[in-house]
This record gives structure tokens, sequence and C-alpha cells, in this order.
């Protein structure tokens, strides 16, 4: 039962990975597997795979967490094979549903961290205010064009998955960034087609695209990692505080209503639903912010099942 709402777990933080504007992080942060997910990805060393030779497999194994891994893992990759091309159409056709839910979610996450993991003090403000402003002004950052040569696909995968395993800043809005998303989104799916339609030609440039971009991403998500883990054992309510400021200063990025900013294309600014430019369907709104909120202790209730 355990890997099983693990792998369920991993699923939605595959899903909320491919959405710019959501991370993955937070929702392994909710959902209480956050701590050990890091953990378990810094297990990956040398000195690990030198007790291979002594112990055995098993062993290995054992140390990585494996099952953990793969449950974890297994989820963010079926859900990315499955729902890749959903949410690329919620997003182009059904925007204000998709980002309703995820704003309701992401509300209640912050309420819920705040009350469970932070006094309320002034020092824990200041360290809400730095993660809040830090993660502001990141995405007030203009989406690049689209780049698709291999050195900047690694760059974009290792700088991607930092933020991605990061609460409160969307490695996929960095994408956007960046202008690699819409490439390695439809290379997952064109490495779909090729599953049924196999064309070598299309197999090997799809294969360097994928593979660069997640080799970048090994990299980046083994030093980053180690790095969060660092602060989390040292500074534990210092991080979470500025981990729950940067999910805090992101909330703009996924609230349902936003107009194209005319002074560029790419971005959008949020307004208030009588200012929006089009059908506000607030009633239709209310309702997915509502379902976005009350999942979060749906999940909470689940972690306090299994962990019983």
């Amino acid at each position: 039962m355990r890997y099983l709402l693990l792998y369920l777990k991993g699923m939605l933080m595959g899903a909320a990975d491919l959405v710019p504007g959501v991370s993955g992080g937070t929702i392994a942060l909710i959902t209480g597997i956050y701590k050990e997910l890091l953990e378990s990805i810094n297990s990956f060393s040398l000195a690990t795979l030198k007790i291979g030779k002594q112990e055995g497999l098993k062993s290995v194994w054992k140390k990585l967490n494996g099952p953990f891994l793969l449950a974890v893992f297994g989820g963010i990759l079926s859900s990315i094979l499955l729902f890749s091309r959903l949410l690329e159409w919620l997003i182009e056709s059904h925007p204000l549903i998709l980002w309703s839910f995820f704003f309701g979610l992401l509300v209640a996450s912050i309420i819920y961290l705040f009350k469970q993991e932070l006094p309320f003090n002034l020092r824990t403000l200041l360290y809400v205010l730095f993660g809040a402003v830090s993660s502001f002004l990141i995405t007030q950052l203009n989406g690049g064009e689209n780049q698709s040569s291999l050195w900047y696909l690694f760059l974009s995968g290792f700088i991607g998955i930092s933020a991605m395993i990061l609460p409160g800043l969307s490695g996929a809005y960095l994408l956007v960034i960046m202008g690699v998303y819409q490439t390695i989104l439809s290379n997952v799916r064109i490495a779909q087609d090729l599953m049924v339609n196999f064309d070598q030609n299309q197999f090997l440039h799809t294969a360097s695209i994928l593979g660069v971009f997640l080799l970048g991403i090994g990299l980046g998500i083994k030093v980053f990692a180690k790095f969060l883990s660092w602060l989390l054992d040292r500074y534990p309510e210092r991080s979470i505080a500025v981990l729950v400021g940067l999910m805090l200063g992101a909330l703009h990025k996924v609230w349902p209503w936003q107009n194209a900013d005319v002074a560029s294309i790419k971005q959008t600014v949020a307004v208030l639903p009588q200012h929006f430019k089009g059908d506000p369907q607030l009633l239709t709104a209310l309702l997915w912010m509502s379902l976005g909120f009350g999942i979060l202790f749906f999940i909470e209730r689940i972690k306090i099942g299994a962990s019983k």
C-alpha cells in the first residue's frame, strides 16, 4: 500500500512539473516525501557503488532506498507519458480550469505548511518575505526564443530540474523562460509516436535531444538535492520559511484570470475577474479552486493513514 501511494504521489509530481507555474517539489513537500526524496537522491555516490562490490547489489538497492525511488520516479515518468498531451490541451483550451485547480492547491499548501511547520514570529516572516520576493522576481523574467542546441538543452535540464524539486519555483516555467519548453514537450510526444511508427532518423534526432536534456537533469538533481538537504538539516525552520515564501511569490503565475501583457507577447498579467478579457467563468473557477484546496486535506488524510 505504501508504494502504491508513493507511485500516486509521483504521478501528482509529474503532472505538476509539466505545468508552467507549478512545482513538483511543492507536491513532494505537502505529501510528506520531500526530505526522504532528497536523502534518497543524495545516496547515489561512488561510495555506494563500492558497497556493491563488497556486499552485492541487494545492499546497494537498500542503500539507495530503491523501492522508494522506483515508486516515486515511476509515477513521475508515467504521469509525463500519460498526461503530457492532456495538460498541453488543457493549457491551450481550458486554462482557467487548470489554473483554478492549482491555485487552490497552492493556497492550501501555503496555509498548511505555515501552520504545521513554522512558528509565527518576525524572523519567520522575514524569511518568508525573502522567498516570496525572490520567486516573484524570477517569474517576471520574459520567455526566450526557442533554443535547441545540445549544450543549451543540457544547461536547461540542469537548471530546470533544480527548480522542479524546489517548492514554489516551477521548472516548467523556467524552461519556458529559457525557450525550450515546447521543444521538450513536443519531443516527448514524438517519442511516444515512435513506439508505434518507428523512424530511424527521427529516433536519432529525438534521442539526442531528450538524452542530453536528461543528462543535464541527472547532474542537476544530484548537485541541487545535496545543497537542499544540507540546508534542511542545518537550518530546518528557516529553509521551510523560504520555501513557503517561494510558493507565495509564485501565486500570481497560477492566478486563473490572466490577460496578455501589451509590453510582451509572451507575458501575462494577473487581473481581477471583472477585468478579464473573456468569460471569467467565476462559479466554475471557484469550484475548481475549492477542489484544489480540498484535495490537500485528502492527501494529508492518506499520508496519516499510510503512516499508521
